[in-house]
């Protein structure tokens, strides 16, 4: 029965970002719409009838208006700005660090030879014992984190799930006390 009910617990996390996300020809309709309103708009500029202005250049704003949502949903790891990604982690009030309301076990875990905990913050750099397959959090969507997205990877410090740049380890996002 537990088995069951993290089987259920984990599809359920991952199927919400899932659909959160927007399909991937959504974002070219909407710049083909804008290129579209754009054209409607340069005619209507020609015509000279300043209604015809009024209502095109509003069309058009519509247009970049919901491009720039489906752009923004994407970069900000597949969830939409409706408050889904704050309402799993409580903010702490300094930049890009949040505390889990949930924890996770992952097994046991073992510092690097020579390290011990350390708090990281955002704009801090990992060392580069921490960035080995060994420390990668294998999928960040079964423990609640959102998609590191290319050139990004979370890694395991000890209870932090911690989102670093791969070439030089600086810390993007802190999530402290995921794991136990």
């Amino acid at each position: 029965m537990r088995k069951f009910i993290f089987a259920t617990v984990a599809l359920a996390s991952l199927a919400a970002p899932l659909a959160a996300q927007a399909y991937p020809g959504e974002i070219r309709d909407d710049r083909r719409a804008v290129r579209e309103e754009g054209r409607d708009l340069r005619d209507a500029y020609r015509s000279g009838d300043r209604s015809d202005i009024r209502e095109e250049r509003g069309e058009y704003r519509n247009a970049r208006r919901e491009l720039n949502e489906d752009l923004r949903d994407r970069r900000n790891d597949g969830y939409r700005n409706d408050g889904r990604y704050d309402r799993r982690y409580n903010y702490d009030g300094r930049r890009s660090e949040w505390r889990a309301d949930r924890r996770y076990d992952a097994g046991r875990y073992y510092y690097p030879r020579g390290y011990n905990y350390r708090a990281w913050s955002v704009g801090g750099y990992v060392p580069r014992p921490y960035w080995g397959e060994r420390y990668w959090v294998g999928r960040p969507v079964a423990y609640g984190l959102p998609y590191a997205a290319r050139g990004l990877r979370w890694i395991r410090v000890g209870p932090d799930a911690v989102l670093i740049r791969q070439y030089n380890g600086s810390v993007v996002r802190v999530v402290r006390g995921i794991f136990y």
